[in-house]
């Protein structure tokens, strides 16, 4: 069960990524942006579990939705399935530095960041001509990395925290 103050944590945190990702067009290459909400995603999933991270994938989803411009609920849904992905390697034992500070983290937001763009670009490209493979090729593998990039920072900070605590 999650508590009330770190339910209210994850939803500041989460309307503050909201706004972010509205404004990455400045970090963006070649019109690729990465996804933080995606990794708050995987984050929640597996800091609180599967359920709990498939739940905050789709409100932060649908926050982004009503927010940007987007069709309604392609964020939503293909938010909480890559939540319900990274649920599955969710561990109660494993401590936040083991299950965040690590290179497993890096693998998990890859995954789960693939399995959003697939989703999300499946929807993105139906009302137009465009290819999805070949769509979903540029844009989609290279919005995955750019996602792992950026999720290498949240590894290192969750990796760092683990040496202050022992000081």
């Amino acid at each position: 069960m999650i508590s009330p103050v770190s339910l209210m944590r994850y939803a500041a945190v989460a309307l503050l990524l909201v706004l972010v990702q509205l404004n990455l067009g400045v970090v963006a290459v070649d019109e690729v942006t990465p996804d933080l909400l995606v990794i708050f995603a995987v984050y929640i999933a597996l800091r609180e579990g599967q359920f709990a991270g498939e739940i905050a994938g789709f409100i932060i989803g649908l926050l982004f939705d009503f927010i940007s411009s987007d069709i309604m609920g392609t964020n939503a849904l293909s938010k909480m399935i890559a939540a319900f992905v990274a649920g599955y390697f969710f561990n109660e034992q494993l401590t936040t530095h083991e299950a965040i500070g690590t290179f497993r983290f890096l693998g998990i937001v890859a995954l789960a960041a693939l399995v959003h763009n697939v989703i999300y670009y499946f929807f993105y490209v139906q009302p137009t001509d465009l290819s999805f493979w070949s769509f979903f090729g540029r844009a989609g593998v290279a919005s995955a990395l750019y996602t792992t990039v950026i999720a290498v920072f949240v590894m290192l900070v969750a990796a760092r925290k683990k040496t202050w605590s022992e000081i």
